[in-house]
């Protein structure tokens, strides 16, 4: 992280520290301080609440400020005043500027009514304030339907997190009379226990979210932080559990003194300062979901022997031994009967706990056939979009580099095959699918041993480039299509993409924003690669369908029609005749609306009513039975 980056999470930590205190103090005001029996102290605490609500407001209205200028010297990536100055408009015009100035706005509105103003119109300035943070965060790249509930996710953390630290700041407030501390700690209880609980929901929600799987939580920058913010979070859960069972029934029983609330609101806030910190570098690190995760154990979890006709029925032996251990270890633990834990029933535990032994001891052995072999890259990602001049750099690549052991056509079968200690593998075989981009990529940067530790595959870290060997997976994923589609004549039968393409779509159209395949998505596609000509009337008999046609040309001199989707890629030939396993010349790729290849034909373009209504019923039949994982025979981010 450079000077700049560091100088914003800093900024932006300040800022939302300061945010959460100025909601937080009149929530605390409005719904837990306002329901206490009036009196002198309670008047005391809350014209006490307002001026610190001031406060807060007024320094986070500064702090603010400030992470607006360490964003804009971010975005030139320079500290000079004059550099940062002419970055503040531009900075101002994205999204962030939009949401941050509005966010700001409010807060001088608050500071502007707030002597005049109800508690009541305070909260709702500084809590709608808070709110919009949501618009600037991770969740928030992405503004469409799909990312509402991940908003709506953090809008709910952060007014529980602002309610539950104001609440703490607001009981230390009260501390200089024993009666309110101790009637405020109970009442507090409450809505201290529903911040808790949306602040474990919504973290959990959005954690998923943005760190993907069990790899993105362990093995990234972005997982680690998450970690420590999560074992921060549970030890003011451990805080907040002492202050309601033993600290609040304690003031008020007059058994517990002052200072052990004041201790435990001290940690809490603490600690609850340390989790903001946190989740302010969270910001600036990139999420789980979208790195490149080092896996740090030699195996992982895999499924695939489930479906192993020799081996599935141990695993699944071993997975409900386990599972049946688990339960009679829980009933021995935690029995369900009356009087459990009295001499007598002592007795019957001894069963449970029996059975879980014997149960743990004939399955746990065999949980190692839900593992395989895993390597530092097993969960990284090919990072190159699988793009058809991806494939195509892999094509030029594999005969100098892979041909020789596997063969041109990656059967395993090259000239210097007989030579080797262990076979090649056969880059054909469809099982190469089970393993992972990660695993490819770990073998072609360190090489291969044989059973005794020699070298059987040389390592091509020093000869190829990263690029070049993720060019190389593409390739070799679309060859390993070509040979199983050559096989079934022209379909696929599992979710596999397509080489991605750079398009233009008519202006004014409905697709006039569709830039790729992937903005496509929605729509069945017909992609006519390397076709020289295509008549006006045979594009719109197709564009008359629900189909759309892609024109594809792959000579670089000849663009395709301004009146339909089109791409002008020398790659797509090499690409699509690869993944395809079809000859030269012109192809017809049918793609489904989920993104998937289905099938890959040569032939003139359709311009009958036969070949359309048959193009139709492909389309069809492809909507009707769509692949469980859709165009994902190949990952990517």
């Amino acid at each position: 992280m450079s000077t700049l980056e560091t100088g914003l999470a800093i900024a932006r930590a300040l800022h939302i520290a300061l945010a959460l205190a100025a909601w937080g103090l009149p929530a605390f005001a409005l719904l837990v301080v306002g329901k206490a029996p009036p009196g002198p102290a309670r008047d005391g605490l809350t014209v006490t609440l307002r001026r610190w609500t001031g406060r807060a407001t007024a320094a986070a209205l500064a702090a603010g400020l400030a992470w607006f200028v360490a964003q804009a010297a971010v975005f030139v990536g320079n500290a000079d005043p004059a550099a940062v100055m002419g970055a503040l408009a531009p900075t101002a015009a994205t999204r962030y500027g939009h949401v941050m100035l509005l966010r700001l706005a409010l807060l001088v509105a608050a500071l502007a009514v707030g002597r005049r103003a109800s508690t009541r119109t305070l909260a709702t300035l500084l809590g709608l304030s808070l709110a919009l943070h949501a618009g600037v965060g991770h969740v928030a790249v992405t503004l469409d339907t799909a990312s509402l509930p991940g908003l709506l996710a953090e809008v709910l953390h952060l007014l529980a997190a602002g309610a539950w630290l104001g609440g703490m700041a607001g009981l230390l407030m009260a501390l200089s009379s024993r009666s309110l501390a101790a009637d405020l700690a109970v009442r507090f209880s409450p809505l201290g226990v529903t911040c808790v609980t949306l602040l474990a929901a919504t973290a959990l929600l959005n954690g998923v979210t943005l760190i993907g799987n069990l790899a993105g939580l362990i093995g990234t920058t972005y997982g680690h932080i998450a970690i420590a913010k999560a074992g921060l979070f549970a030890l003011m859960l451990g805080c907040a559990a002492l202050n309601r069972w033993r600290i609040a029934p304690g003031l008020a029983r007059g058994t517990v003194s002052l200072a052990a609330l004041r201790a435990c609101v001290l940690v809490e806030l603490a600690l609850g300062t340390a989790v903001v910190a946190l989740a302010a570098w969270l910001a600036s690190v990139v999420p789980g979901v979208h790195d490149q995760p080092l896996w740090p154990f030699a195996r992982k979890l895999s499924g695939e022997i489930l479906s192993d006709p020799d081996y599935g029925g141990m695993a699944w032996k071993a997975i409900a031994l386990t599972g049946l251990g688990l339960l009679a270890l829980v009933l021995t633990l935690l029995p369900p009967w009356p009087r459990a834990w009295r001499r007598p029933a002592l007795a019957l535990r001894l069963p449970a706990l029996v059975a879980a032994g014997a149960a743990f001891w004939f399955g746990v052995p065999d949980l190692d056939l839900l593992t395989v072999e895993a390597f530092p890259t097993s969960y990284w990602s090919s990072p190159t979009g699988f793009t058809a001049a991806s494939v195509a750099q892999g094509a030029a690549l594999f005969p100098g580099h892979c041909a020789r052991c596997h063969g041109t056509g990656g059967a395993g079968d090259g000239p210097d095959a007989a030579k080797l200690s262990v076979p090649p593998a056969d880059l054909t075989a469809h099982h190469l699918l089970d393993h992972s981009e990660g695993d490819i990529f770990w073998w072609l940067t360190h090489g291969m041993p044989d059973p005794d530790g020699k070298p059987v595959m040389p390592a091509f870290a020093d000869q190829l480039s990263e690029d070049e060997r993720w060019a190389l997976i593409d390739y070799i994923h679309t060859l390993n299509s070509g040979t199983t589609v050559a096989e079934a004549k022209g379909v696929w039968t599992w979710g596999m993409p397509p080489p991605e393409l750079d398009l233009s779509c008519p202006a004014g159209g409905a697709l006039a924003r569709a830039g790729s395949l992937a903005d496509l998505a929605g729509h069945p596609l017909l992609l006519a690669i390397g076709y020289a000509e295509v008549s006006p009337q045979a594009l719109a008999a197709v564009q008359a369908t629900p189909v759309v046609p892609v024109i594809v040309s792959t000579d670089p001199d000849r663009a395709p029609p301004a009146t339909a989707c089109g791409s002008t890629s020398p790659e797509a030939a090499v690409a699509y005749r690869t993944i395809g396993g079809a000859p030269e010349g012109p192809l017809l790729v049918l793609v489904d609306s989920r993104g998937a290849l289905r099938t890959v034909w040569q032939g003139p373009f359709p311009t009958t009513p036969a070949a359309i209504a048959l193009l139709t019923a492909k389309a069809e039949e492809a909507e009707r039975h769509p692949f469980a994982t859709g165009g994902g025979g190949h990952h990517h981010h």
